[in-house]
């Protein structure tokens, strides 16, 4: 094992103040994250690769605050995740390909950029540990999400598009063929992946939590739910969520 981090943060106005790396800090989150950061008297700095399908050009976005230092490149580049490193006392790990339906058919891009990108990230940790890494995953984890059959009994592992009297049905069904009714989604449901996203994302958990507490760092996994708003690229391929509000409410259980 390498070194643990050793590093230590300021104190203003009675509170620790930290320089933080947010990659994939250009984005819709990453550019509200950032502004809260600083907000708070953090230094950022972002990395991002600023990706046609997201950011058009490539140029800086014009809500990512003056203040925020930009590096434009790949987070898969080791030479450039060191660059990005130095200094930092905490990584808030955003950067991702992000959307369901597009990583069934761009399996290679997502998982280069989504599993090898958050192996180049701890694997340049090593040698330069930071206090905390916050790494954004998903619901999706959770698959369609936690039900209770007919008879009162938990269903983890519920699926749609089962075949009931020669036609598929969209709600979910039991093993006898019953409805099935949506509960709340504990964190302790076992996870049912069912996208390449859904594995990337529990793939980046894991590297999270393996990779953290061995090199004397934490190591924090937010699941986020649907998220929209001003700002939000609509060229994105998750932003079909939020056109579809009523579709969207059935995935965030």
């Amino acid at each position: 094992m390498s070194r643990s981090w050793g590093g230590s943060f300021s104190i203003v106005r009675g509170l620790a103040v930290e320089k933080i790396l947010v990659t994939g800090g250009a984005g819709f989150i990453g550019r509200a994250v950032c502004k809260e950061l600083l907000s708070r008297g953090h230094s950022v700095r972002v990395l991002d690769s600023l990706i046609e399908q997201v950011h058009g050009e490539g140029n800086r976005p014009q809500d990512l605050d003056a203040e925020v230092e930009l590096i434009h490149a790949d987070i898969r580049n080791g030479n450039t995740v060191d660059r990005a490193l130095q200094g930092i006392d905490s990584v808030i790990h955003l950067a991702a390909e992000v959307g369901v339906g597009q990583s069934m058919y761009e399996v290679e891009r997502y998982t280069s950029t989504n599993d090898v990108g958050t192996a180049v990230i701890f694997e340049r940790l090593i040698d330069n540990p930071v206090r905390r890494v916050v790494t954004a995953s998903s619901m999706s984890i959770y698959g369609e999400g936690l039900y209770r059959d007919a008879d009162g009994q938990i269903v983890q592992d519920a699926e749609r598009g089962a075949i009931r009297d020669n036609q598929k049905v969209w709600e979910p069904l039991d093993s006898a063929g019953r409805p099935l009714t949506p509960i709340a989604t504990p964190e302790w449901k076992r996870p049912s992946l069912a996208s390449i996203y859904a594995l990337n994302k529990y793939v980046q958990e894991r590297t999270t939590h393996t990779m953290t507490a061995p090199y004397g760092m934490e190591g924090v996994c937010l699941r986020l739910f649907n998220v929209y708003g001003p700002g939000q690229a609509l060229s994105n391929p998750y932003t079909g969520a939020a056109r579809h509000p009523q579709r969207s409410s059935a995935f965030a259980r």
